[in-house]
């Protein structure tokens, strides 16, 4: 049956991160603990996510159509464009760990400095996504484990705010767990 109440439009959210194995909350109404890193900020475009599967089929003799399908493979990414200019967004972007950050100088004065990495190597994060809609309804993701596969191209001029784009794949969970949970607030179930 339709139903306008059940239709949802994001009109502001909030992305984290942590360390890999940090505890997220059981619900989409908690707020996050204190190991997740609020990145601030994101533009008007939202979050959006993509959701690819691969699937073999099989047809069997004197059948037209195919008589089984498995899913051969299913990758999730989670695409952002972040606003703010803070060390994470840095980390996250550059693909440098905050530990080989310095820090100098005070107040008008500090600024943060870093190397781009060598031979850049994978760094793994916990994510979490909050969207609210229109009526407060929160929608919340939390990825056991993710990597920024994406960097879209930063602008530096005077119309346009210098954001981070960046494109994350989701990975196994790795300790059998799912790699991705789901969260709607006010969806009920069938009865």
């Amino acid at each position: 049956m339709s139903d306008s109440n059940e239709l949802r439009v994001a009109t502001k959210g909030a992305f984290v991160v942590a360390p890999v194995g940090t505890t997220a909350p059981t619900d989409p109404y908690s707020p996050w603990g204190a190991n997740w890193v609020d990145l601030g900020y994101g533009t008007q475009d939202g979050l959006t996510e993509t959701l690819n599967e691969n699937r073999q089929t099989f047809e069997a003799w004197g059948e037209t159509e195919p008589v089984l399908t498995i899913v051969t493979s299913r990758a999730t990414q989670f695409k952002i464009n972040l606003e703010q200019t803070n060390a994470w967004t840095l980390a996250l972007y550059y693909g440098v760990d905050i530990a080989d950050m310095t820090s100098s100088g005070s107040g008008s004065t500090q600024f943060a400095t870093f190397n781009d990495p060598q031979t850049p190597e994978p760094k793994y994060y916990a994510l979490g996504m909050d969207m609210i809609d229109q009526k407060d309804r929160p929608m919340r993701f939390i990825v056991a484990r993710a990597e920024v596969v994406t960097k879209g191209d930063r602008a530096y001029k005077n119309d346009t705010v210098s954001a981070f784009d960046l494109t994350f794949s989701t990975l196994s969970a790795g300790s059998g767990g799912s790699a991705i949970t789901r969260m709607f607030g006010q969806v009920a179930l069938p009865a």
